[in-house]
């Protein structure tokens, strides 16, 4: 029997796994007046469901959050990218992310299937780098837009106004991708006023293709980094499932009266070190 050339084989190998991805992930795309959006909902049907928004960071798009947000739903959650300004590197104007969150939430229910998350019991909001800032200003400056803020490594913090809803964090203990960590995630933690968590991830470095570099670092959270901005290696897959399921924790006790450190804190292969409420990083 001939033998498939290897290119060819690897070719239909990622092409298979790519649809098999795509199909366990459950999303569609909606192209709106004020931006775009990356919807993933939950595989299994069910009839309420909380939703988490992710604003891109600078130069990303609707298509790089894609990990993070297949484990994030099979949670039970829906999870909505957001690119409040489609075509723009800079992704930090809350307004836009405001009128463009505003928009998916009148609508949301509308566009899932009849049987799947028809009554959103929250709605949490959030974002990558700027992304992070422009949602961090749009729920400070909105009363009543969002029930809870989860973002993932925010920049810059000293752009941002104090928020009053319990807010959840992560972020790094190294700088990378012309990051300051004190304006970063650590930022964002100390101007949130209500209950707050920061999961710090722990440097660790290690060999590859770039040399000496973080294991995880500014970008890891997409999946493929960003532009101009790697560590040259795939994000290895427990680092998505150690945010998701913080994130799950977060609708759990955040947003409920078991809100406490103990409740937050679980066995991960991410190194990290968290922080809650009164704790300073």
């Amino acid at each position: 029997m001939k033998r498939l050339p290897l290119t060819l084989l690897y070719a239909i190998t990622c092409l298979a796994w790519m649809f098999s991805f795509q199909v366990m992930a459950n999303s569609f795309d909606k192209s709106l007046n004020s931006g775009q959006v990356r919807i993933h909902y939950p595989t299994l049907a069910q009839t309420s469901c909380s939703a988490i928004f992710i604003g891109v960071g600078t130069a990303m798009g609707i298509k790089g959050y894609d990990k993070l947000s297949s484990r994030i739903a099979q949670y039970g959650h829906i999870v909505a990218i957001l690119d409040h300004a489609p075509g723009n590197l800079m992704k930090t104007d809350a307004n836009r992310y405001r009128n463009l969150a505003q928009d998916i939430k009148d609508q949301l229910t509308q566009w899932l299937p009849a049987n799947s998350c028809q009554n959103i019991t929250h709605w949490v909001m959030g974002g990558h780098s700027a992304g992070g800032q422009a949602a961090q200003n749009a729920v400070a400056n909105t009363p009543g837009l969002a029930d809870g803020i989860f973002s993932i490594d925010p920049y810059n913090a000293k752009d941002t106004n104090e928020v009053n809803v319990p807010a959840m964090y992560w972020g790094f203990s190294k700088t990378t991708c012309f990051v300051d960590v004190n304006d970063a995630a650590k930022g964002t933690y100390q101007r949130s006023n209500d209950r707050r968590a920061f999961y710090k991830v722990n440097t660790k470095y290690s060999w590859g293709p770039c040399g000496y570099s973080p294991k995880y670092f500014h970008c890891s959270f997409c999946d493929g980094h960003c532009p101009a901005c790697t560590n040259c290696r795939t994000t290895p897959d427990h680092f998505f499932d150690d945010v998701a399921k913080s994130a799950n924790l977060f609708i759990q006790h955040g947003l409920s009266s078991t809100w406490n450190k103990s409740s937050l804190t679980f066995s991960a292969t991410t190194p990290y070190t968290l922080y809650v409420d009164s704790d300073q990083p």
